[in-house]
């Protein structure tokens, strides 16, 4: 009940009061009148409610992050009372509410237009529309709402896509511990053809020669080109929901370019997802690149490990892995020790991290990662470019 209402009840009760007390009709009257005002602000805000109808056009179920939707509205009502504004709530993709509520101003059995942009500022998936009408009386004595019936449309908003060079990787790639990825299977000969130039001595297919009196040598069935391990870190960033977000933007944007990257260079991917319920996406052709673009849209950070367990854990199955590539928020001694190791495993590793901090000790971490191979670029996650702004960082300058 609002206060005007309140004010109007006291008011009534005083005139009753004071009718009754004194038996002038005057007071009679003047009761009656505020009885029938707030008859009519009633039935006026009921009738509008009752019989307004809504238009909406300009949802897309797909969009990018960063875009925007430019709706339209088209509403109309029936009611011959007059009411002073008729709210709608819409459910919209936002880090801070989910509803806004756009008040419209219509004259009975006339349609209006109004159009409301809605920008989507984070990935992931929301139901978008009218949820609830409200209407207010001339008088402000009465509020009311209602659902508004309307199905609520599902859009998907994924993360940007830069353009990035590929990592590569060499099919046969001998690190610090000698760790050699063969280029052919040496157990899968597939068959024999004449001697080339080129060709070593130990291919040659000696009794064959014998037999054709010329120089026969055996082929091999070429051994799966290395693949790329991209390890996001999804455990919970300690920040502001709109911070957090940002921050969770940027990785899922760092891991799905490096994604696009390596498969439409030709080498297979694999993208371990350690959040609460685990999963892996894995990919060999660029047409495959929808599934990761689908999963980091929808991926939680909620994972109950710390990032260096799953970096510990990822280093026992790399026995195929030609790169890896490492996003996180959270540069630790240890997340650099496991960086290291990959690098030193024989390994190309690339490590992408998301701040905007330029602390005198993380460069110098930075620094020691370079050295022993490690690819490094940070992303500013609060640049409204997000990893598409993300530079290599050359050490201390």
């Amino acid at each position: 009940m609002s206060v005007r209402l309140l004010g109007f009840v006291a008011a009534l009760i005083a005139l009753l009061a004071t009718a009754l007390a004194t038996g002038t009709p005057i007071y009679y009257l003047l009761a009656l009148v505020l009885i029938m005002l707030m008859l009519l602000s009633l039935a006026g805000v009921l009738w509008a409610l009752w019989s307004i109808k809504l238009e909406i056009r300009g949802l897309r179920p797909r969009l990018t992050r960063g875009d925007t939707l430019t709706t339209i509205l088209n509403v109309r009502h029936r009611s011959l009372l007059p009411v002073v504004a008729v709210r709608i709530q819409l459910n919209v993709p936002s880090a801070y509410s989910t509803s806004q509520e756009i008040s419209v101003s219509i004259p009975p059995f006339r349609t209006r237009t109004y159009r409301h942009v809605i920008r989507c500022q984070h990935r992931g998936a929301y139901e978008v529309g009218v949820t609830r009408f409200r209407a207010r009386d001339l008088f402000g004595l009465f509020s009311v709402s209602r659902k508004s019936g309307m199905r609520l449309i599902k859009v998907e908003v994924y993360p940007r896509v830069t353009t990035v060079a590929p990592m590569e990787l060499r099919a046969s790639d001998v690190g610090p511990e000698l760790v050699s990825r063969a280029s052919e299977d040496a157990s899968s000969p597939s068959d024999v053809r004449k001697w080339q130039d080129g060709d070593e001595l130990k291919k040659v297919h000696w009794k064959l020669t014998m037999r054709k009196r010329e120089l026969m040598v055996r082929t091999f069935e070429e051994s799966a080109r290395p693949d790329t391990l991209i390890i996001p870190d999804l455990s919970a960033i300690a920040a502001l929901s709109d911070q957090a977000l940002t921050i969770e933007d940027c990785i899922c944007e760092a891991c799905v370019s490096a994604a696009q990257a390596q498969l439409n260079a030709g080498y297979p991917v694999r993208m371990p997802l350690t959040c609460k319920n685990p999963s892996e996406i894995a990919g060999q052709f660029p047409q495959d690149f929808p599934m990761f673009l689908d999963a980091m849209m929808r991926v939680p950070f909620d994972s109950p490990y710390a990032y260096e367990q799953v970096l510990s854990l990822m280093l026992a199955r790399m026995q195929r892995t030609g790169g890896a590539v490492l996003v996180t928020s959270k540069l630790t001694t240890r997340v650099a020790d496991a960086a290291e190791r990959m690098a030193r495993s024989g390994i190309r590793t690339k490590l992408i991290w998301v701040t905007d901090s330029r602390r005198t000790e993380s460069l110098e971490m930075i620094e020691r990662l370079k050295m022993e191979g490690v690819m490094v670029e940070k992303a500013n996650p609060w640049n409204e470019a997000g990893y598409a702004s993300a530079e290599t960082i050359e050490g201390i300058r």
